[in-house]
């Protein structure tokens, strides 16, 4: 298989640890290694070829991580602006050999049982390799508002459904019906394509003509990209064609999208420590200090997530994490420069 890791991202949930130019998945906060890192690695059981489809800004500290992560030569799509997934998936398929099938990864996610994940890509690629088009669905372990879901029977999709309201959230976990959208597909090339210029035939003709400029080229112009529609691979394609197929999984997984996300898996899978963190009459187990830049002192208070940088500090109590989104629009809206 071939490695489509998609590394978009402005880092606005766990600003101000996360910005534009260091987005959470360049972070070397997993025992010195990102999530992009991690993700490379976690696959390269399955694909022996990578490509990873980057912003501009980030592409050189994107080929760095990943030649220190053992990849060779990995191609590299820098876009020099955003066109959401459908426009990533489609330049990658473009540009890829047409009979391979791509393993289409966030680059972004923590997985922490890589036996049932291996097993579950597995499944995904033999159900690809007769021409589906294959999405990973995760058991849900409690009523999630933030992510979409699946409703499915076997591995076939009844339906998607957008995020839902806490009530329906809760009714579609007691049903065991639906699974969470984890972001992870599978397809050949050439299925792929095919589906996008049957559903999405504006973003498969623009994006043709901006795989030809990089195939050509090398780069990918802001014309080109700016002409392409920008939508999700969901909504652009998953959610239209009849040849989707889902394997459902239990495999321990995390989008690390929120800082109780992020302090969860540092202190369960990952050595995190920080001398300068003190803690008086406050437990070290229900909060944490994230940063290195100066003496952080916790006194009296718990299940406090404290953020440390060079540009900012960020207090906040456990709990409040979607919260961060309004920090992140009030500073671009007041102090964009910190961004």
């Amino acid at each position: 298989m071939h490695h489509i890791l998609l590394c978009g991202g402005a880092g606005t949930r766990l600003w101000p640890l996360s910005n534009r130019r260091t987005p959470k998945q360049l972070l070397p906060l997993f025992d010195g290694r990102s999530l992009l890192q991690i993700t490379f690695l976690r696959n390269t059981f399955a694909c022996t070829e990578v490509t990873a489809i980057v912003n501009e800004e980030q592409s050189a500290d994107i080929i760095t991580q990943l030649t220190d992560a053992g990849a060779k030569g990995p191609a590299i799509l820098a876009e020099p602006v955003g066109r959401n997934t459908a426009a990533a998936i489609a330049l990658a398929a473009f540009v890829a050999d047409p009979n391979e099938i791509l393993l289409i990864t966030p680059a972004d996610h923590l997985i922490g049982t890589p036996e049932r994940y291996e097993e579950t890509i597995r499944a995904a690629y033999k159900l690809a390799a007769q021409d589906n088009l294959v999405t990973i669905g995760l058991q849900p372990a409690y009523p999630e508002t933030g992510y979409g879901y699946i409703q499915y029977k076997g591995n076939d999709v009844v339906r998607f459904v957008e995020k839902p309201d806490a009530a329906n959230a809760e009714k579609m976990l007691q049903s065991g019906d639906y699974l969470w959208n984890s972001g992870i597909f599978c397809a050949r090339a050439a299925v792929m394509l095919e589906e996008l210029e049957q559903y999405a035939p504006a973003i498969y003709a623009a994006a043709a003509v901006a795989a030809k400029e990089w195939l050509d080229t090398g780069k990918l112009s802001l014309e080109k990209m700016q002409a392409i529609p920008a939508d999700s691979i969901d909504y652009a394609v998953m959610e239209k064609s009849s040849r989707v197929k889902v394997v459902p999984s239990n495999m321990d997984w995390s989008d690390v999208g929120s800082y109780e996300a992020l302090t969860q898996a540092l202190a369960q899978h990952y050595r995190y420590s920080n001398d300068q963190a003190v803690y008086i009459n406050s437990n070290p187990e229900t909060s944490m200090v994230i940063g290195k830049n100066k003496l952080v002192a916790l006194v009296g208070v718990d299940n406090m997530v404290v953020v440390d940088t060079p540009e900012a500090i960020l207090v906040m109590q456990k709990g409040k994490g979607q919260d961060v989104k309004q920090l992140h629009q009030w500073v671009k809206e007041n102090r964009p420069e910190l961004l």
